[in-house]
């Protein structure tokens, strides 16, 4: 029997104005943990500029904001336009540092001599050094990130200050720097003088803690999203490939895979090579399904599958774990400039599940039913295809149908947006010979009204500690020898907060006793008897915050217990004020008279 649980989203936890004082505004020198993602919920302070606006000019461009931070490895720059643009392509945006803070040397330009002029639209710059002679330079010679991969009105870009441009003369000479923003016949910003100067915060900022690669616990069912480019060589996969696939596969350990570019081989091979890593338990087989390049391996059983054009459904048998089943798209939308391609299929897609939640259509799954888009989605132009994708707002409706809201809660699926395990960076897709910037074009959404997300990151062993790779059994070329794409991992759970513990003559296994402010005193938490507790932090759209302990942390002895939040995520992020959801786990030890059965509960933390 399929079970309807609580939405978590409708249990949260008040947090209090006090946040505030406890996070003061920056001066305009700052350093912070940027997570750059596309996302700019942690620019906290003051904005450096704010531009007038209807001065734009040119294409309609008109800079609005210009924000500026650091950190001790990369300049960051947050910037906000009028006009929704694609970075990388079709506009005519220049970014100018002058990094000597002098005018008299470098390009000359608004007042300002920049040694670096990067024009977006070109994806290339130019580098001038103090001599006056120039090199014309790609993405990778300036370390350069920025997102979102769509296109947008705001954008965060990240430029590493210790970079050599040329190979041999550094970028950055100073403690300051000059940023000038502009369109070539249009809106500049600032508008006049010598530039916005930005004098670097010598803060330190703690790199974030290394993401452990293994379940945050051991229920959680865990999805990978892999384009595997260069891991099958014809009708068969490459020797020299697959060792390093193998590596990375086994430290993940996942229960579901979404491969892509897996053209030539079956999914019985698929199959087979998995077992080869990760040999089932219990004898069990691993199950698959195929659909042109598209190939699901799971643990679970394959119920059903469809083709969506080009691209693979499937329905899992997850219904004993999750408490449902997962209808899960393995899609690899068209690439680079065909937007229309891919918004026909996005399009498609949500027609499927528009399909799957109407009652007597051709395609019929239980109320509930976990929804998953995985894949390689290449957007990297417009921004309306992943709107689709996220709130069923179709484009071609006479084709496709009308719109609809995805969730079977009646809201938009939700968009898993992961950072490195030790990079406070978002983006799924690298290569330094390209001329494009890292993207993120690896997506794992899904319906977050029955599920959660705990554990979830992105893989990319050249950027991991030397210490975290042996942990793990890994080689720091792994993840590029198999592809340009990076693993996308995320762990799901039913952690909508029930009471399912024991009860003995009335008596409570766990009581929560109180909770407060963030860091006093805390959430304490009564237990009657020994047991493993597993305490978790999530906001109101079921994403894992922090986990402030884990049940391998060993047996809490019958006593009370305090667990302390300072108000920050696992990456060292400032969390927003607002609605949070602190989830607890118990499990008794045995022996016990309690039986093994686990228990949670919701509690209120005020911060």
């Amino acid at each position: 029997m399929r079970r309807r649980h609580l939405n978590m989203r409708l249990l949260p936890v008040t947090l209090g104005a006090a946040l505030l004082a406890l996070f003061p505004r920056a001066l305009a020198a700052e350093s912070l943990p940027i997570f750059l993602d596309g996302v700019v919920s942690e620019w906290t302070g003051v904005v450096e500029l704010i531009d007038p606006g209807g001065d734009g000019g040119g294409s309609g461009i008109d800079f609005r904001e210009i924000d500026i931070a650091n950190d001790d490895a990369f300049l960051f720059i947050r910037f906000q336009l009028t006009a929704e643009i694609g970075l990388q392509d079709n506009n005519d945006v220049e970014l100018y540092l002058d990094t000597d803070v002098n005018s008299s040397t470098g390009i000359a330009i608004a007042g300002i001599g920049a040694e670096l002029k990067w024009q977006f639209g070109l994806r290339e710059g130019i580098f001038e050094r103090s001599n006056g002679s120039q090199t014309t330079i790609r993405q990778d010679d300036i370390r350069l990130r920025q997102l979102p991969s769509v296109t947008a009105t705001e954008f965060e870009i990240a430029i590493g200050r210790d970079v050599q441009p040329d190979g041999s003369n550094s970028l950055f000479t100073g403690n300051a720097v000059r940023v000038l923003l502009r369109e070539v016949g249009g809106d500049q910003a600032p508008n006049s003088g010598s530039g916005l100067t930005y004098t670097f915060d010598s803060n330190p900022v703690p790199a974030p803690d290394p993401i452990a690669l293994a379940r945050d616990h051991a229920s959680d069912v865990r999805v990978v999203t892999w384009n595997t480019r260069d891991l099958a060589s014809g009708p068969s996969f490459d020797p020299g490939v697959t060792p390093s696939a193998d590596r990375v596969l086994s430290a993940i350990d996942p229960d579901v895979i979404c491969f892509q570019e897996l053209y030539n081989v079956s999914a019985g091979q698929t199959a087979a090579l998995v077992e080869s890593f990760l040999p089932s338990a219990g004898g069990e087989a691993w199950h698959a399904a195929k659909e042109l390049d598209n190939i699901v391996v799971s643990r679970f059983p394959v119920l059903d599958q469809w083709a969506i054009d080009a691209n693979l459904a499937v329905l899992l048998d997850a219904d004993a774990v999750l408490g449902h089943d997962i209808l899960l798209v393995c899609a690899h939308l068209p690439c680079c400039t065909n937007d229309s391609g891919r918004q026909q299929e996005s399009d498609a897609i949500m027609q499927f599940l528009r399909d799957a939640m109407t009652a007597g259509g051709q395609v019929n799954v239980a109320d509930g039913t976990v929804f998953m888009i995985t894949g390689d989605l290449n957007l990297v132009g417009e921004s309306r295809q992943l709107t689709t994708l996220l709130t069923g707002d179709i484009l071609d409706n006479g084709a496709y149908g009308p719109d609809f809201n995805p969730d079977w809660d009646g809201t938009a699926l939700a968009d898993v947006i992961s950072p490195q395990t030790e990079m406070r960076f978002a983006y799924t897709w690298r290569n330094d010979f390209s001329t494009f910037a890292p993207g993120r074009l690896d997506f794992i959404i899904h319906s977050d009204s029955e599920i959660q997300v705990a554990n979830h990151f992105i893989l990319y062993t050249p950027e991991m500690s030397a210490a975290q790779r042996s942990q793990y059994g890994l080689q720091s070329g792994d993840v590029p020898t198999v592809s340009d794409h990076l693993p996308h991992v995320a762990d799901f759970c039913n952690c909508a907060a029930t009471d399912v513990g024991a009860h003995r003559d009335g008596e409570e296994p766990l009581r929560i006793l109180a909770t407060g402010r963030v860091g006093s005193p805390g959430i304490v938490v009564h237990t009657t008897i020994p047991m493993r507790l597993h305490v978790r932090i999530f906001d109101i759209q079921g994403r894992l915050v922090r986990t402030l302990r884990r049940e391998s942390d060993g047996i809490l002895q019958a006593d009370i217990h305090r667990f302390v939040w300072d108000g920050q995520s696992r990456q060292g992020l400032r969390m927003a004020n607002g609605l949070y959801l602190v989830h607890l786990v118990a499990t008794p030890a045995p022996p016990s008279p309690f039986g093994p059965a686990t228990h949670s509960s919701k509690v209120y933390l005020v911060r």
